[in-house]
């Protein structure tokens, strides 16, 4: 009987060398007294290179974080680190004359308005965004969210029904951070707020009195993770903003992430 011929498999391609996707720095944290811990010194941190913004001029409303900002933030920095975002935001702002011109611009020339930037899927996002203001354009004859903090829950998921284009992940996103100005800047109880993040304990009370008074020079919560760099850099001096640090211990929604 003739020698029964070596058995060989093909060689799988050699993959040790392909870069890694970088660890999301979005991952939700649960509310325990360690991350409430952590994420205070990462606060202090991020803080201290965000100076507050000066106080208002006579008769001017206090600076308040531009609900849309938040939006064109989390297409862009979803699953990234917060400079991204920063820096997608401050270009979008430098490039167009207002947001009526943003409005009715091309996802293809956003694009490009980008494209040195290692985004994921960047078109994908562009184009999100651009679906997105239009429709918020649409609804409110203008590019404008600031009414969703005086709305309530249902008038704020009939809103965000009315305008589909508003991925899953941002509208989580956009109503987490409403939940967190409540918390942290309401002068009303803040219990059902708390209980809504999950913010329940001793614990969880001390992080809030702390975070607190950490975020009253500021009024409201930055994106920001420092000054914008010359060159259209991106600042990775942090990789979470103060809003995207907290919004990590609030529980996670259902996500259709962009990249």
């Amino acid at each position: 009987m003739p020698d029964e011929a070596p058995v060989t498999t093909k060689k799988k391609p050699k993959t040790a060398n392909a870069p890694e996707a970088p660890p999301d720095p979005r991952q939700p944290l649960a509310p325990t007294e360690e991350h409430f811990d952590a994420t205070l010194m990462a606060l202090k941190a991020v803080l201290a290179d965000v100076p507050p913004p000066p106080p208002p001029a006579e008769g001017q409303p206090p600076a308040a974080l531009d609900l849309v900002d938040a939006v064109l933030h989390m297409y862009f920095a979803d699953g990234l680190p917060c400079g991204y975002g920063q820096e997608a935001r401050r270009r979008i702002a430098e490039g167009f004359v207002d947001r009526n011109e943003f409005r009715v611009t091309e996802a293809f020339e956003v694009e490009d308005l980008l494209r040195d930037l290692p985004i994921p899927r960047l078109f994908d996002r562009c184009l999100a965004v651009r679906d997105s203001v239009a429709q918020i354009y649409n609804d409110q004859n203008g590019v404008q969210l600031g009414f969703l903090r005086d709305a309530g829950i249902g008038d704020r998921n009939t809103f965000f029904q009315r305008v589909p284009a508003l991925q899953t992940h941002v509208v989580h996103f956009l109503t987490t951070v409403l939940n967190l100005e409540e918390v942290l800047f309401s002068d009303k109880s803040t219990v059902r707020a708390q209980q809504r993040l999950g913010w329940e304990g001793p614990a969880a009370n001390k992080f809030v009195d702390e975070a607190r008074a950490l975020l009253k020079p500021y009024g409201y919560l930055s994106l920001d993770v420092g000054p914008n760099l010359p060159g259209q850099k991106v600042n990775l001096a942090h990789e979470l903003s103060p809003a995207c640090l907290l919004m990590r211990l609030a529980p996670a929604g259902k996500r259709r992430a962009a990249n």
